[in-house]
């Protein structure tokens, strides 16, 4: 530590008093940046910890001289977004400020987005504090839309490239893409990127642009947590209206089962082959999921409702935390109420779209995001398995069946550890060839970037089981339900990989703790079928290079880029 004066909260204008009249000590941390001490808790409220330091820069320059402030000091730097994530990718649960940790917040003056219009396709140029729906509603107004996106619209542009956030859609069979618009994570959008990374020969942090076709843009591209991104410009098509259709009379057997199996033909894949776009959230213990479909449509069907605005699904949408918290004390407290609760939430669900929501049309924006904060606070693990299109209702067969005989298993017990549904979407990979640059590099961290030695894989199939934080023996069946798929996608129709955000790396008491996941499976993962010079070694090296101080790594990403 230097021996200059530490300057104290009093000492800094704009300052909230210190929570619990804790006094910190920020060793020449500059004057002129804003700082103040927050309650840190992620979305699902697993990660927790009070009274950490939060800056807020108003400039580059603030961002940089915070950068160099803490490596010097040794301190760790954390954007932390919305907060909105499962994995412990900014912060471990129970972190206090003794831990060294300077948490960032860019929300409030890194918004700044700028359009250009070119012949076929759009440049957005954006800074990464933006909110996707602030964001997408400024694209809206010049004409631009996304293909798909994740569907929380509080999420900022920065955290969503760096888990290589997704919503659900492949090509409908004839479909003609729109120039500009992507099938795979947000990820696959980025042209060129303004990093903050180590410069050797000044011995500083600076920024630095990384254009599309650099290789050390790679990484880069989705870095979970690894770098800091500032501004992204980013490739965008032409806006599109989208219809929303949804179903909740067709049971999961036939949307789940093999092509040869089902009755009506009524598969996911089929809906998929239709429209490209579609999504299930199946509560356990029912037997009909709620299928949304979505589908390009120019003018607007005749039995359609126009909607201006998103979350059009205020049955879900609307749920206070406390009414959260209530659902979640009852069915950890009485287990055996589980298949009654997802019973009366799939007919909540269904009695409601009767009256709101079965069949919506508007721009894709008030169609794409339909999550708000004010949902249930559930965890959930999550995976992408890649294959090939003709494979996707094999994939979701076997899932569907393990799933399904592994809750049998524990109700036998007496055991309900899954209350909360299984989501089913399904996305193109980041493939470089709808990129408009040439030469594009492929994200070296995406969880859907493409293998070399399986070009006939061109999907994923996105897969979430959900349930409350703190129910009983969740932690056990979702290790079980992970070695399962690890050891049955083990890349002979189709290869496993984690979703960034989620939980996977299962031990006995958490999420994120096995270490031959963490430090084989997960490599392997990205490694296999993949060119040594954009592979996870190579990923790692390049993160080490532009990081050396590992000044943006949580724990937990320390040891899954481990040597």
């Amino acid at each position: 530590m230097s021996s200059k004066e530490p300057i104290k909260q009093e000492d800094i204008d704009l300052q909230k008093p210190i929570i619990n009249e804790i006094e910190f000590n920020l060793y020449n941390f500059p004057k002129e940046v804003t700082w103040k001490t927050i309650n840190f808790k992620n979305w699902s409220g697993e990660i927790s910890a009070n009274n950490m330091p939060c800056c807020i820069p108003k400039t580059v320059e603030e961002v940089i001289s915070v950068a160099n402030w803490a490596w010097k000091e040794n301190y760790k730097l954390r954007p932390i977004g919305q907060s909105h994530n499962w994995s412990p990718l900014i912060l471990g649960s129970g972190k206090s400020p003794k831990d060294n940790i300077m948490l960032m917040d860019l929300s409030a003056h890194f918004t700044h987005v700028n359009i250009e219009h070119r012949s076929q396709f759009c440049l957005v140029t954006a800074q990464t504090g933006i909110l996707m729906e602030t964001l997408m509603t400024q694209m809206e107004e010049q004409g631009l839309g996304f293909t798909a996106t994740p569907a929380p619209g509080d999420l900022t542009l920065g955290a969503v490239l760096a888990i290589n956030g997704h919503g659900t859609a492949i090509k409908a069979v004839d479909e003609i893409p729109l120039p500009g618009h992507t099938f795979g994570s947000l990820s696959n959008t980025i042209l060129s990127l303004s990093a903050v990374v180590w410069d050797k020969e000044s011995q500083q942090y600076t920024v630095k642009r990384f254009e599309r076709n650099e290789p050390d843009c790679a990484p880069l591209l989705t870095h979970i947590g690894c770098a800091l991104i500032l501004e992204v410009q980013f490739q965008a098509g032409k806006n599109q209206r989208l219809r929303c259709q949804s179903f909740t009379d067709i049971p999961a057997d036939e949307l789940f089962s093999l092509p040869e199996n089902a009755k009506e033909k009524r598969t996911f894949s089929y809906f998929l082959d239709q429209s490209g776009r579609a999504e299930i959230i199946l509560f356990p213990f029912t037997k009909k999921p709620w299928l949304k479909v979505w589908s390009v449509a120019p003018t607007k069907p005749a039995t359609s409702i126009e909607v201006t605005t998103p979350y059009n699904y205020p049955f879900s949408d609307n749920i206070s935390l406390t009414l959260s918290d209530i659902v979640e004390d009852a069915v950890t407290a009485f287990p055996f109420i589980t298949p009654l609760i997802n019973q009366i939430q799939y007919q909540h669900v269904h009695d409601s779209l009767q009256n709101r929501g079965k069949d919506i049309w508007g721009w894709s924006k008030n169609l794409l995001l339909y999550v708000k904060p004010t949902t249930l606070r559930v965890t959930a693990n999550g995976y992408a398995i890649l294959t090939q299109r003709t494979h996707i209702q094999l994939v979701m067969n076997k899932f569907y069946t393990q799933w399904g005989a592994l809750i049998q298993q524990y109700e036998e017990q007496l055991k309900y550890p899954i209350n909360s549904p299984l989501e089913v979407r399904v996305t193109g990979l980041d493939d470089p060839a709808e990129v408009m640059v040439t030469g594009a590099t492929v994200p070296s961290l995406s969880a859907i970037r493409p293998r070399l030695d399986h070009p006939e894989w061109d999907v994923a199939v996105w897969i979430d089981v959900l349930t409350f934080p703190k129910t009983p023996d969740a932690i056990e069946f979702f290790r079980q339900l992970e070695q399962w798929l690890f050891n049955e996608f083990d890349g002979s129709y189709a290869s496993a990989r984690v979703e960034w955000s989620k939980g996977w790396a299962y031990g006995s008491k958490t999420a994120w703790e096995d270490k031959e996941i963490l430090t084989k499976t997960i490599p392997t993962s990205l490694t296999d079928g993949l060119p040594a010079d954009n592979n996870w070694a190579s990923a790692v090296s390049a993160l080490q290079k532009y990081d050396p101080h590992h000044l943006f790594r949580s724990p937990l990403l320390d040891t899954l880029l481990s040597d």
